[in-house]
Parts: C-alpha cells; structure tokens; sequence
C-alpha cells in the first residue's frame, strides 16, 4: 500500500472542532507518504486524515521511507496522537490533521482487522477520485471473491466482471475487465468512464473497519463502503 496514513482514530470520543485539540492517544492505522505528504487511514473508524509535518512526525517519516521498497505503498503504523481542526492550505474552509505526538513502530505486511471480510460485503462506491457521487438510480460497486481472484459489480449503468491481482501490504491491480454494452448518458456515462480508469489505474488498496479505497501510487482514487451480504 502507498503511504496513506489510515489513522484508527476514535473520533466519536473527542471530536476536533473550531480549532479545539483532542486529548492524544493510541493509534494504529494505515499510513501513506507521497511527494512530501502523509495520510493516515484509522484501522477502528476507516476514516482517513492528513498528517501535519510537525512534533513527532520526522520519525514516522524516517521509519516509513526505511521500511517500504517503493513510495506511495500502504504500511502499519502505531503511534500516539491527535487531531486538531486547521485552515485547509490550498483552498477555503477547515480541515482535521493528525499530529504525531509520539511515534511508536511500523510493521511490513500487517494490515488493519476490518469489520467487513473482502468477500462478505458488496462494497459501494462513495468517493471517486475525491468527490462524493451521487448517481441516480444504482451506485457503482464491486464484488470480489478473493479464492478465484475475480471481481464483478455494477459502474452504476453496465455489469462489470473480470480478474484482478493482490499481493504484500496492500498491493493491487484489476487485469482488463468486461463489461455489458448498455448506452450511458449523462452523469451516469461520465461516472462509468472515471469509475472505469480508477480500476485501471489502482495500485494498492487499504481495508479498514468497513471502508475499501483503491489507491494510484499514494493518491487515493476511489473509497468504498460495505453493504453486508450475510
């Protein structure tokens, strides 16, 4: 997995808000860095935050830089923290960064115990490459069955089906995947498009708590969430 911090923050205790700082405590996520930033996707809550370049920080960097074989993979992560609400750098409003006040360890290979088993869930697409979607009729999903390597779904318009690839911490690929040949207008024609290229694109994918998302070498692409099948 890239290096996205999948923080397991217990948000619902302390939330930040109006510059308010939480108490620091235990986490233990997932952490991506790429091009000089992190993000950490919390293993209890699946939520994912940005990482401020402060306090303890430079050890998490030094440790994930030393430990991953290529930028932008997801690695565990355990350390002491909390989040404060902060002016957004690059645009308009407020945002919850996770400052590391101490660093504890990494782990190669170990991921986060989700909720939701791969296969168990149908898992519905609720970001796509950082925007909500909101399609009419069917959300975009995927299926998979990881004992076959086979995924199949809906891009919200035609049935999809195919094969896809994992491996390590994290590592991820779809081989080309069929789809049916229904016409998609609109909004739906557009989604179906970008939902397709994310899947093509995704190199790594984190599962926390009930959430999936697909990343592109470090940059999240597309997040989903389970709806359970049994």
């Amino acid at each position: 997995m890239r290096p996205i911090l999948a923080l397991s923050f217990a948000l619902a205790t302390a939330p930040a808000l109006g510059g308010e700082i939480n108490r620091p405590h235990a986490i233990d996520g997932i952490y991506v860095h790429f091009a000089d930033a992190g993000f950490l996707i919390d293993c209890r809550s699946g939520n994912r935050v940005a990482v401020a370049t402060e306090a303890d920080n430079a050890a998490l960097e030094r440790a994930y830089l030393t430990t991953i074989a290529r930028a932008g993979a997801p690695l565990w992560v355990s350390l002491t923290g909390h989040v404060e609400s902060r002016p957004r750098q690059e645009s308009e409003g407020r945002e919850e960064v996770l400052v590391v006040d101490r660093f504890a360890r990494v782990e190669a290979g170990r991921g986060c115990h989700a909720h939701a088993e791969l296969d168990a869930a149908r898992w519905k697409l609720v970001r796509l490459e950082g925007r909500p979607v909101a399609a009419e009729g069917t959300p975009p999903f995927l299926q998979f069955k990881p004992e076959q390597g086979r995924l199949s779904g809906s891009t919200g318009c035609n049935r999809l089906n195919g094969e896809y690839r994992s491996w390590g911490s994290g590592g991820f690929t779809a081989l080309p995947l069929a789809t049916t040949r229904m016409a998609c207008q609109g909004e739906r024609g557009e989604l179906e498009v970008r939902f397709l290229g994310a899947l093509a694109r995704a190199t790594h994918r984190i599962q926390a708590a009930n959430s999936l998302e697909l990343l592109a070498d470090g940059l999240p692409l597309a997040r989903f969430e389970a709806e359970y099948l049994r």
